[in-house]
């Protein structure tokens, strides 16, 4: 089937502008779903059809998975305290995935100020203010810790499986340890398009790596060890097969790593800046880029949302002046690094943190869905049961 907007008459800034006008359509509506989600709730209404909570209502009448209507009702339920922000999605200002991170630490008092704020935010980054503003009671972190668990087993298709729940802080320093020695492990050989295998193969690779590093240090070697049964006339050269203490088969050519130690680093942070080492030197020192990452936490440039492989970028350039000081970095991923310094764009920041990015013509790249023009709000005003 052709697209009727195959037709060279609509231009590519039509199909943009509509587009745009497009997702903030979807946004009013959905502002209207969530307003009627939470009467509905609030009335008790879904005992009528014999659910017995709004979620699994919401499941049979739209389809929904049980974990999306749980969302939905959980934002409607936030946004009857939030009356900025409710307005903000309904005037398609927040898009869903924006207005599902705010909610999660917006207050009622800081209502008004978070829908003028958080409209120029990316849901990458309200989803990181929300993590850093979550409070743990006791009670919750003793439930983290007493649901923490490891477990292995052998698929049917051959390897080994492994899944893992742990406390927030202890992931922390599982996932500190495979990225610090993912980066020491020597590269393996490029695919096809000169490409290195994916983050996820050399973090298991270093989870192999520390598990053999241990093996080597215990001083118990009889215990302490993989037992692999090999028959000799493949030693030698002829056909046999490898197969470990448990069966399983492994090939003839068994890879060693080594590892290196793992080291806890404590980073004591205050308001104060601007932190950093000035016009000293342009590199960004280690503790420095980690509290770069602690403050912005994603790449800057709108709508990216990357959280690997991230680069610190001077807003005002070394060379022109500009410190190697918090106040004058920003975090980016290579490929916007590689926009601001080579393809034209420029960035600043506000007084309030905030970075703004500019096309090479000076146009402002903006964050999420322009709001609704005044003719489509009075289209959406016109249809029945949402207004």
């Amino acid at each position: 089937m052709v697209s009727r907007y195959s037709d060279p008459h609509y231009s590519n800034l039509d199909l943009s502008d509509s587009v745009d006008q497009l997702g903030s359509f979807l946004s009013a509506v959905l502002a209207e779903l969530l307003v009627q989600v939470a009467e509905l709730d609030l009335r008790e209404a879904y005992r009528d059809d014999g659910a017995f909570s709004m979620e699994s209502w919401l499941c049979t009448r739209l389809g929904l998975s049980y974990a999306t209507a749980q969302e939905y009702v959980r934002v409607a339920r936030a946004l009857t305290s939030l009356p900025s922000c409710a307005q903000a999605l309904a005037e398609g200002r927040f898009s869903w995935d924006q207005i599902r991170a705010l909610t999660r630490f917006a207050r009622p008092e800081e209502d008004e100020a978070l829908a003028a704020q958080a409209t120029g935010k990316s849901a990458a980054a309200l989803e990181w203010a929300a993590r850093q503003a979550r409070r743990i009671s006791r009670e919750e972190a003793q439930d983290e810790h007493d649901r923490r668990g490891l477990r292995w087993w052998l698929p049917h298709d051959g390897g080994f499986r492994l899944s893992a729940r742990l406390p927030a802080a202890d992931g922390a320093v599982v996932a500190a340890a495979l990225e610090r020695l993912s980066d020491q492990l020597p590269a393996e050989r490029p695919d096809h398009d000169g490409v290195f295998e994916p983050a996820v193969a050399r973090y298991a690779d270093a989870l192999v790596a520390l598990a053999s590093s241990r093996l080597a240090e215990d001083s118990d070697a009889d215990r302490a060890c993989v037992v692999l049964h090999v028959d000799a006339s493949a030693l030698a050269g002829g056909d046999g097969g490898a197969q470990l203490e448990d069966g399983s088969a492994v090939g003839l050519e068994v890879a060693r790593r080594l590892a290196c130690d793992g080291r806890v680093e404590v980073v004591a942070e205050s308001e104060r800046s601007p932190i950093g080492v000035g016009r000293a030197r342009r590199t960004i020192p280690a503790w420095l880029m980690r509290l770069l990452r602690r403050r912005d936490g994603v790449c800057q440039f709108p709508g990216c949302g990357r959280r690997r492989w991230l680069q610190g970028h001077h807003v005002k350039h070394w060379v022109d002046g500009g410190p190697t000081d918090l106040d004058n970095l920003l975090l980016t991923c290579r490929p916007h690094h590689k926009l601001v310094h080579e393809l034209g764009w420029t960035v600043d920041r506000g007084p309030d943190c905030h970075a703004t990015f500019r096309k090479p013509n000076g146009q402002v790249y903006e964050v999420g869905p322009p709001a609704l023009r005044s003719e489509v709000r009075r289209h959406l005003a016109a249809v029945p049961l949402l207004c």
